[in-house]
């Protein structure tokens, strides 16, 4: 039997154009996108309801992204949410400890929207 649940990709950023083109990539893997300017707000949206992919910048004020997937993946039914981390930062550190926070894909800026796409599309099984 397959599954005919709609994806739904939360996208948090808190740059208006980033969220527009990492919206744009992810639609056209047919799932639902959320798009957030703040890790706060992601926290709030996954509270709210189910999300199949965390796609989460490293670099944000007030709750960057380290903190933000710390603190969506501390509930029980996002522990294993499968999450892209995108950042400017591609030093050794920041990737070591987007792994340690079980981070699934580690990509740093700029990048390609449809190689974005192919490994959100191969997270969420599409």
């Amino acid at each position: 039997m397959t599954d005919t649940t709609e994806k739904i990709i939360l996208v948090v950023d808190d740059q208006a154009h980033m969220r527009r083109l990492l919206g744009y990539a992810m639609r056209g893997l047919g799932a639902r996108v959320i798009m957030v300017g703040s890790g706060a707000e992601a926290v709030a949206q996954a509270a709210a309801g189910r999300v199949d992919l965390l796609l989460v910048d490293v670099v944000m004020p007030e709750m960057d992204g380290f903190e933000t997937v710390r603190a969506i993946k501390a509930r029980p039914e996002h522990a294993q949410l499968p999450v892209i981390m995108l950042t400017a930062r591609g030093q050794q550190e920041t990737r070591d400890e987007a792994a340690i926070l079980g981070v699934n894909r580690f990509l740093t800026k700029p990048f390609s929207p449809a190689d974005l796409a192919v490994e959100a599309g191969k997270l969420l099984q599409l």
